[in-house]
Order: C-alpha cells, then structure tokens, then sequence
C-alpha cells in the first residue's frame, strides 16, 4: 500500500516538474538575453537586464519565474529537463497573477520588478478571439482571416520580452516621467491641423529611417522637426508634455525592439530556435521585422492603421507614440547622437534631443514648413482629416444616442457632492472625449467610486463622465424594476448589468432612466 506521504510528495513532484507554459518561450528569452546581456550593450548602452527576473503566464494555470532572487510564497523550485541559462527556474501552479489573456507588463513579484510575458496559448487564445469577432463580421474573409493569424512569430514574441524588460529599467532610472494619462481626456484626437502635421512627420520619419546617408537623414529629420513644431504650435501644453512622455516611456520601449532587430539580422541562433515551428533564422525575418515596424509606424502615425477599432478616441492617439518615439530614438542614431543616457538622467524629451542633434535654422525650418503645405501628400492629408473629423462628430452623436436606447440607463447625480471628485479605473486606449465637460470610458468593464458609493459593471459598455452637470451615466442591461422612487440607503445595489454598493441618496425614476441623487 502506498503510503499518503509517499502519495504527497508524488503529487508535489508532477506539479513542479511538469511546464505548462510553452519551454520554447525560455529558448526566446535566452536569445534575447545572449544580444542584450552583455558588458557593451549595443542595443542601449549602459543597461544591463541580466538580473531582472522573468515571469511567464498561462491565465489560472501556471506560472513560471525565472532568476528571481527571493520568489514569493506558492513559488517551487522547477524538477524537470529544461533548464535556462538566464537563471533559476520556478513553478506556481493553479491561480495565476494575472488572469486574462496577453498581459505584457511589469509588475512587482515578492517586492521585486519583474517582466511579465503571456504564454503562447494565452496569445494565440486572445486572437483567436479577435479573429472569430472578424470572422462573424466578414464571414467571406475567413479563410484568409484564420491563414494570416494561425503561425505566429518567434522574433515578434522575442521583442516582447525586450520591450518588457526595458520597462523594468526604466522604470528604475526615471520613475518621474511616466505619462499623465488624464491629459487624453481633452487630446484634440479629431482635430484636422494636428492629424494632417502627423501624417506628415510619419513620412519624413521613414525618409530618414530609410535614408542613403547622414547627410539625408538630416534633411528628413528637418522636414519631420518643422512638420512638428507646426503641429505643435497648436496644442495645448499638457498634450505637449503627455506625447512626450509616452514617446518616453512606451517610444523608447518600442525603440529597443527596433534596435534588437538590427542587431539580430547578423546574429547566429541557438540549436533550440530551429525547434520553433516555421523558423528560418534571423536575417532577412528580423530585417522584414525592422521594416515592419517602421510601416506600422507610418500606419499609425497617418491613421490609415486603426487601434481596437476606434478611429476617433484616444486609441489612436496613445498608440502612435509608440512608434513616434521609436522612430526618433532611430533619427538620433542615424545622426550619430549620443543621446540614451541624457534622456534617463535629465528632462529632456526625445523631442529636444533631436532638435539639438539637427541643430537646424529658422530659415531652414520655415522654408521646410512652407514646402510641405505645399505639396500633393499636405493636400491629400487635409482632405482626408477633414472627413475624419466630420465622421468622428456623427460617431459621438451615435455613441451618446445609444444611452437613451438601451434597455435602461442609471444616472449617478453628484451634484449634491461640491467637495468629491469621481475615480474611475479605465484604460487610457478607451477614452473618447465629447467635449469640454463631458467624455466616454470605453473598451473594458469600468469601476468606479463616488465618495463612499462604489459602482461597477459586469461587461464593457461605454459610461458617460459629465462634469459640469456633475453626473455619470451608466447603460444598463435591462429595465431598473428593482428601484423605487424615495430615499435610499443600502449596503449593496444589483441592477442588470450594474452593481452599486454603499449606496445613500435619493431615487427618482422616469421610464427606463433611474438618477440615484447621491447624499
């Protein structure tokens, strides 16, 4: 008879010898780290990411930890074959940090800033997802649909693990410079001058990107200077600062990335990479990546790319600093700045180290400025952001339209409240500002608190901050039959789609449109 001990410790030994996650993503990060943990990075001189640990995730399955140096309670040594060069090996089985699909981010594990890396299911699962919404909506493509997103990409996945890690640095080095995401609220995403100058600072970002010599990127970086500083002239300072700070802190992210595919083209892979499905070595992959990158630069910056499928919100307008910033962070090496250091240990922007580097006239700038307004690409560009923002206008009245015609709608009133401002947690890609004084949240299911009141939907539908009137609108998934009209006290609220707890106030009721007067 086999013992209960002996039954244990049997058990303990599957669970930490068993990888759930897929081993090859340990092969990927081992690349990664044989380019860009090194004495004398190339990649980002002065950053070593040696020490920084690795979790990687499979959604409430397992976790695995790597190179940490104190991992946290539930975390096992590794029992199995595989090893990695890049440190230690750790399992978590069952619940998991993170528990959706295809979170790339950092977060602290056992107090320690790790990068974290979804599991090659997780990823594939997230499209798979993305792509059947596609399928239902354009049943003819499905084919194509499904061949174009079944074989991922090993160099995509390892650039992950670089932009991440970068992260984990910079985060260190300059904690301080992290974007406001409030100032998305009033960004003008619709406004025609700023996205016309775009589309513009795109095209000479590639020029110079993909110029003949230094001497030639300097003429595009002059033309992509006066293109923003025309651009620039228009916008309100905090939406200065918070391009800045994106093209900062997810540009330069985005940058490494970029730089890690130069220096792959000449690198020799391991052994193990030949075991990845559809693998042909770096070379022409990672150089078709590196040009990849700077087209999805110009589709994002030009806005002929969309982001979640929003055209109008501030998707589009996060996003493209990303590439933005890489694409200067490109502009400087290609004048041969010495510039990495500087933008980690000062205020300065990519921006003003680029503009040092260029060290351009004012007569150069103006005359760059006055040919570009001049051009087919500014004529065609204005034509095209006007129907934008014609189209964006109908999209809000559309969106603001579907308050009225849902099942029901909950008005938050805080009017009563002079002293209380609402918290919200969204995500920055799901803002759409209407105006002024009023801005949907959108994308994810949003939370919320109002003073002691707390409020929270059970799926993503779009709620309405209106800060003059005080109030917040919240569409709801059926009729409020469950309210009656007079005061109110509760310890907890369940309406269809909509739970609200510590409620206090006053409930009046019109039709399918319930205010909750808070007091």
């Amino acid at each position: 008879m086999i013992s209960i001990a002996a039954v244990t410790a049997l058990l303990v030994t599957q669970s930490t010898s068993v990888l759930e996650i897929d081993p090859l993503l340990l092969v990927q990060a081992a690349e990664v780290w044989s380019v860009l943990g090194r004495d004398a990075n190339s990649v980002w001189p002065g950053w070593d990411p040696r020490k920084t640990p690795i979790l990687i995730y499979f959604p409430d399955k397992q976790e695995v930890l790597i190179n940490h140096p104190k991992p946290p309670e539930g975390f096992l040594p590794y029992t199995g074959k595989v090893r990695s060069p890049i440190g230690k090996i750790y399992l978590r089985n069952g619940k998991t940090t993170f528990s959706l699909d295809g979170q790339n981010t950092t977060t602290k594990i056992g107090g320690i800033r790790t990068l974290v890396v979804a599991d090659t299911m997780s990823t594939r699962r997230q499209m798979i997802e993305s792509v059947a919404a596609e399928v239902v909506a354009q049943p003819a493509k499905a084919p194509k649909l499904i061949a174009d997103n079944l074989f991922g990409s090993p160099i995509n996945s390892m650039t992950v693990f670089a932009h991440e890690a970068f992260h984990v640095y910079q985060e260190r080095l300059a904690p301080k410079k992290s974007a406001n995401e409030g100032a998305l609220v009033r960004y003008p995403s619709l406004s025609v001058p700023n996205n016309v100058w775009l589309g513009i600072e795109a095209d000479e970002l590639a020029e110079a990107l993909n110029a003949s010599s230094a001497a030639k990127a300097r003429e595009s970086g002059i033309r992509w200077l006066a293109a923003r500083q025309a651009r620039r002239s228009q916008l309100p300072s905090e939406q200065r600062q918070y391009e800045d700070a994106v093209e900062f802190s997810e540009g330069t992210a985005k940058y490494v990335e970029y730089r890690l595919l130069q220096q792959m083209v000449s690198h020799s892979p391991s052994a193990e990479m030949w075991l990845i499905q559809g693998f042909q070595g770096y070379g022409s992959q990672a150089e078709a990546a590196r040009n990849s990158l700077i087209r999805k630069m110009r589709g994002f910056m030009s806005g002929s790319i969309g982001v979640n499928g929003d055209l109008y919100g501030a998707s589009p307008v996060r996003f493209r600093m990303y590439y933005s910033g890489m694409a200067i962070g490109a502009l400087l090496d290609r004048l041969g700045a010495k510039w990495h250091s500087k933008l980690l240990t000062s205020e300065e922007s990519l921006t003003t180290l680029a503009a040092a580097a260029l060290r351009p006239s004012d007569r150069e700038l103006a005359e760059a400025q006055a040919a570009l307004e001049k051009t087919e690409r500014y004529a065609a560009l204005l034509r095209e952001k006007e129907q934008l923002q014609a189209d964006g206008r109908r999209h809000i009245d559309l969106e603001l339209s579907r308050f009225t015609e849902a099942p029901g709608e909950l008005i938050l009133d805080y009017s009563a409240l002079p002293s209380v401002m609402p918290g919200l947690t969204y995500t920055p890609f799901g803002v759409l500002s209407i105006d002024a004084n009023r801005t949907l949240y959108r994308l994810i299911p949003i939370q919320g608190a109002i003073g002691a009141l707390k409020f929270s939907e059970d799926s993503a539908r779009p709620i309405l901050l209106d800060t003059l009137n005080r109030r917040i609108h919240l569409q709801l998934t059926g009729s409020p039959e469950s309210l009656k009209p007079g005061p109110i006290q509760e310890q907890e609220v369940r309406l269809p789609g909509v739970t609200l707890n510590d409620v206090k106030g006053e409930v009046s009721i019109e039709g399918k449109r319930v205010v909750i007067r808070l007091n």
